[in-house]
């Protein structure tokens, strides 16, 4: 069989056996927005003109998205020609880095002022989803969104990643009122009320690092909207320090209308010297969320959890929590990918 032959603008080129358009692209010098690299984060989104994308490309998307022949380049391995284009500009929003503000010494909050149309903005997301973040230079990567949907500015938590050029960038280098352009929202973990019933429901937020974010905006989303179940967010990280918003969380979960909330950060490891306390929980995250879960008693089977981090964790909750008697519908789950790079780049992190 023939290569696939994939034109993109003033690009064509054939793709060698086994090769995504997103690395034949690349071989040719196409500048294509990516990220994870494993169709997961969505921000190699393109769309075909012509020629049908194979169906794993389009795995996940909305249906809409599928009959406009929208696709993810890293996954698609096509056996026909097809010609390419960058999404439809309504899919991107022009936005500004309105505010910057350190959580904790790798943890950088960081508000997006989305620019508006006559006067409105026409962005619409549920808490807990998550956006592709574009720099000028075409660098993309993908972020939780931890602001409300009322919420005038978007609020992301960007953890400064070791060789990570987004996250150096906005850690070291970015300054407020930079131009940036915002893609999404994307990702079905977010919180919906769902029956009558589901409000009664226990609600169990677990995440590692930044994957408080999206927690963080399911957590005041549902308190919104006055869930009446008890929730309980567990908040995990190696040692304590890479913990952040335990004051916000502790103000949360002792005022008295937030009786029902219970917060329980956790840490894998104490310092050398320091002593357990009430206020740490010490161990994985997937065992103090199975602790938390077994308190429930006979509602667990009725709970909802709600599962962020890294991959690792994720995989590890989602079966614990199976396993312990959570329905998998129940379950809800983004995992952080990281980014692989193009062949013979340097290795890079995505935030």
């Amino acid at each position: 069989m023939s290569a696939s032959s994939i034109r993109y603008g003033a690009i064509t080129c054939a793709l060698e056996p086994g090769e995504t358009v997103l690395e034949g692209l690349e071989r040719h010098g196409a500048s294509i927005p990516s990220s994870c690299r494993t169709g997961a984060c969505q921000s190699c989104l393109l769309q075909a003109r012509s020629g049908t994308p194979p169906e794993l490309a389009q795995r996940g998307l909305r249906e809409t998205w599928r009959q406009r022949g929208y696709f993810l380049a890293c996954v698609c391995r096509p056996s026909e020609d097809l010609e390419v284009a960058p999404v439809g500009a309504a899919e991107e929003r022009a936005a500004t880095i309105a505010e910057l503000t350190r959580l904790s010494p790798s943890v950088t909050r960081v508000r997006l002022a989305v620019a508006t149309q006559a006067g409105r903005s026409d962005w619409n997301h549920e808490p807990g989803q998550f956006l592709t973040l574009l720099r000028a230079d075409g660098l993309a990567r993908s972020y939780s969104i931890a602001s409300l949907a009322r919420e005038e500015l978007l609020e992301l938590h960007v953890r400064h990643m070791l060789g990570g050029r987004m996250s150096t960038w906005l850690h070291e280098q970015a300054r407020v009122g930079d131009a940036v352009r915002i893609r999404g929202p994307l990702g079905e973990c977010f919180y919906t009320a769902g029956a009558p019933e589901a409000a009664d429901a226990p609600l169990l937020l677990a995440g590692t690092g930044t994957g408080l974010a999206p927690l963080w905006g399911i957590l005041r989303e549902a308190l919104r909207r006055d869930h009446r179940g008890p929730i309980t967010l567990v908040h995990g990280a190696r040692a304590p320090a890479g913990l952040y918003l335990q004051e916000e969380l502790a103000a949360l979960a002792l005022s008295a209308q937030r009786s029902r909330l219970r917060y329980v950060p956790c840490a894998l490891e104490l310092p050398e010297g320091a002593l357990p306390s009430r206020e740490l929980a010490v161990g994985t995250i997937t065992e103090v969320a199975r602790r938390e879960l077994d308190t429930l008693t006979e509602a667990k089977a009725s709970a909802r959890a709600y599962l962020c981090g890294d991959p690792g964790s994720v995989k590890s909750l989602k079966r614990a929590l199976f396993l312990a008697g959570v329905s998998l519908r129940n379950i809800f789950s983004d995992a952080f990918v990281t980014a692989s790079p193009p062949a013979g780049a340097n290795a890079e992190v995505s935030a």
